[in-house]
């Protein structure tokens, strides 16, 4: 069985590269990353200018799963559902005259088919013959037992290098990283995710304008199909937003529906 380790490109993934390099965890077989086309460019140049390097230079390459991978419907529309009748994306709704949050499926159709996709068509590797490796850490255990619940994880085909070979929480994977000499790593996020905390979404507007940018022009493209969908779950449009700080998802557990967003 070949092992992949499924990089999200943020803190915990970042720590399992880390773990790889000091050969405290085995090689993997191959390392793969999704691109969805809306990842934040500081997750790409953090990879790219650290992690990729590093692990280069024990002989191990990062595969890079590009969008096109990703189940495209015909109408053009990648974060609709084929029949454009539901949003892939776990966007906010005021539908009911309150707040509320849709179900989201586009981590499902970006990263996980497009992956298998790739994995099946590059090298004939099928679910059945792969375990696959995910970063979640020790405080993320709602996401841990959700995947290992799930059918690949109760055949065995999940592994969760920092649950259980090397066990770390979040923080302890901040500081494994840190113990390299590298920089803090970003955590991986879509510039328009609905599951981003406020400090995150002040963080792409102060820091990165033109990725903030493109999420307002986003929400309103999305609005032509749902005008009561937003990103943000005041239910305003963005650029209307006051961002204050709030809990992350691993100190609240309730933002990422499939679970392998933010590693």
């Amino acid at each position: 069985m070949k092992q992949i380790f499924s990089s999200g490109g943020g803190t915990q993934s970042t720590a399992i590269a880390v773990l790889i390099i000091q050969g405290r965890l085995p090689k993997p077989d191959l390392v793969v990353i999704a691109d969805t086309g809306r990842e934040c460019s500081e997750t790409w140049q953090y990879l790219n200018e650290i992690v990729k390097p590093a692990l280069m230079s024990v002989g191990i390459g990062v595969n890079l799963v590009g969008h096109e991978w990703s189940s495209q419907p015909k109408h053009g529309k990648d974060y609709l559902s084929h029949n454009r009748n539901t949003l892939l994306l776990g966007a906010w709704t005021n539908q009911t005259g309150k707040p509320g949050k849709l179900p989201g499926f586009c981590s499902a159709r970006w990263k996980v088919d497009a992956i298998d996709r790739y994995l099946s068509h590059k090298f004939s590797l099928t679910k059945r013959n792969i375990k696959k490796w995910i970063g979640f850490s020790l405080d993320e255990w709602r996401r841990s037992q959700r995947i290992m619940a799930g059918k690949e994880g109760q055949k065995g085909l999940i592994r969760l290098p920092l649950v259980r070979d090397v066990p770390l929480t979040r923080q302890q994977a901040i500081q494994e990283v840190e113990k390299m000499g590298w920089p803090l790593p970003p955590r991986s996020r879509c510039w328009m995710c609905p599951n981003q905390t406020d400090d995150e979404w002040l963080d792409l507007k102060l820091n990165h304008s033109k990725e903030f940018e493109k999420a307002i022009d986003f929400e309103k493209e999305m609005q032509l199909f749902d005008p009561l969908c937003w990103l943000h779950k005041s239910c305003i449009p963005l650029n209307m937003v006051n961002f204050s700080i709030e809990p992350t998802l691993f100190d609240t557990g309730q933002y990422c529906d499939t679970g392998i967003c933010f590693v």
